[in-house]
């Protein structure tokens, strides 16, 4: 009986549901019971509790929080055809936070990238102070895998592309969500007799 209340409740709490309705009780034989439904019979300590979704999932991953604050990455880029839309697509398929600059619609994007590069060609990747010129599948992945940047994105990343186009500014550390690192030995909670 307390082995099967153990694995339900790693159940009830590994699940990545929206919200549920989770009853805790003890029964006439002082028992702690969980269930998603109301108990039948005598109860004693009868607890209603909302269970949300892991705000786990919702986080970017650690590894990628460390990467884009010590590499943040920004891609010249805009109109230039596929080489741009496949620089785009890399990076996001990888999930990599990421500035969008347009020299060919900005001044100020045109004299950063001029700058930079000597030049106006696209697209251009900075990973923190390095410079990649042209648009090189191979030759980017192992700069981001160097910069360590996660090789796939987590579902739902909070620091996911889409929502990093920003061509007005360039991402600053402290703009990135902090986020601690995992703790080292979690354990599923387990229930326990009441007696």
């Amino acid at each position: 009986m307390r082995k099967g209340m153990g694995m339900l409740m790693a159940c009830v709490f590994a699940t990545p549901a929206i919200a549920a309705d989770v009853y805790r009780w003890v029964d006439q034989n002082g028992v702690v019971n969980y269930s998603d439904q109301l108990p039948i019979g005598i109860a004693r300590n009868f607890q209603q509790k909302q269970i949300y979704a892991n705000v786990i999932d919702a986080q970017p991953s650690y590894s990628m929080v460390t990467a884009s604050h010590k590499h943040p990455v920004v891609l010249f880029g805009g109109d230039c055809g596929p080489l741009c839309g496949n620089a785009r697509a890399l990076l996001e398929k990888r999930g990599i936070p990421y500035t969008l600059k347009d020299p060919q619609k900005s001044r100020q994007d045109a004299v950063e990238l001029n700058r930079l590069t000597g030049g106006m060609n696209l697209p251009v990747l900075r990973i923190g102070d390095q410079i990649f010129k042209g648009f090189e599948a191979e030759k980017w992945n192992e700069a981001l895998d160097h910069a360590d940047y996660p090789r796939t994105p987590i579902p739902h990343d909070g620091l996911h592309a889409a929502a990093q186009h920003d061509a007005a500014a360039p991402a600053s550390a402290s703009s990135a969500p902090d986020v601690p690192p995992p703790a080292a030995n979690a354990a599923a909670p387990s229930a326990s007799s009441g007696r």
